[in-house]
């Protein structure tokens, strides 16, 4: 399986209060798997909670939004200016 490139976004929502962070990855294998292990591992080791579709801390709602597939030139550009995790 060949490498492919992803911009992904990660949501937390406290209260009124949301924020959204972009940031691009390349993977070999399944990128939802890969967005959703950023999202547990957003701040720390955090336990997936079924009733709202994502993982808490702080009071505060960590989901994975989506992934998208780029191309390797827009992934190169990318990685300039957001989180390559």
């Amino acid at each position: 399986m060949s490498k492919k490139y992803y911009i992904s976004t990660i949501s937390e929502t406290n209260g009124d209060f949301e924020y959204d962070t972009q940031y691009v990855f390349s993977t070999t294998g399944d990128p939802d798997k890969h967005a959703d292990k950023v999202a547990k591992n957003w701040r720390g080791k955090l336990e997936y909670d079924k009733t709202y579709g994502g993982y808490w801390c702080d009071n505060t709602l960590i989901t994975y939004c989506e992934s998208r597939e780029i191309p390797k030139q827009d992934f190169d550009v990318l990685k300039k200016y957001l989180a390559n995790l």
